[in-house]
């Protein structure tokens, strides 16, 4: 007989140890997931603000590359901060998002950067300098001062292309 309640309450030992070894494993599979479940959710949000911050860039570079720069009633109305040949557009403020980002629009003329090769009727070649093209860089600024995060679009533009006639 004491043979058999031996063999109970060992086997009860084991049971009520195999129990908490379960509940432990249980809980640091439960905590890693939740870890991961977490870092999922943060991934998803970033990504979505930078979708949101590209489509919002690509809407100003749409916008500023159908811009005529040499009228002063579209450069007073513009709405973010930028510059045509280092002349700064009226002073506009920095144009930031309700979620703190700032955009700024940089334009600058390509006449001097490149030139086109014309040919004659003659046979000669000459140099001309490329009028009427554009660089438009719309820039995005967002984060804290120690992890600031910047997004670029950019694109060339011949003015003529987008001018009623």
């Amino acid at each position: 007989m004491k043979l058999i309640s031996r063999s109970r309450r060992s086997r009860s030992g084991f049971i009520l140890l195999e129990v908490i070894l379960a509940l432990a494993i249980f809980g640091l599979v439960s905590v890693g997931i939740t870890r991961a479940l977490k870092q999922i959710g943060e991934v998803a949000v970033r990504s979505g603000e930078e979708l949101r911050i590209q489509r919002k860039l690509e809407s100003w570079l749409t916008r500023y590359s159908k811009a005529d720069f040499r009228d002063q009633d579209f450069r007073s109305a513009l709405p973010i901060e930028g510059e045509i040949a280092g002349e700064v557009f009226d002073e506009v403020s920095a144009y930031a998002d309700q979620m703190g980002v700032d955009y700024y629009a940089y334009v600058e003329p390509l006449e001097d950067m490149y030139t086109l090769v014309v040919r004659e009727p003659d046979g000669d070649e000459q140099e001309a300098p490329l009028g009427n093209m554009f660089r438009i860089r719309i820039e995005a600024i967002w984060g804290d001062s120690d992890q600031e995060r910047i997004r670029v679009a950019e694109t060339i533009r011949y003015e003529s292309l987008y001018q009623n006639r």
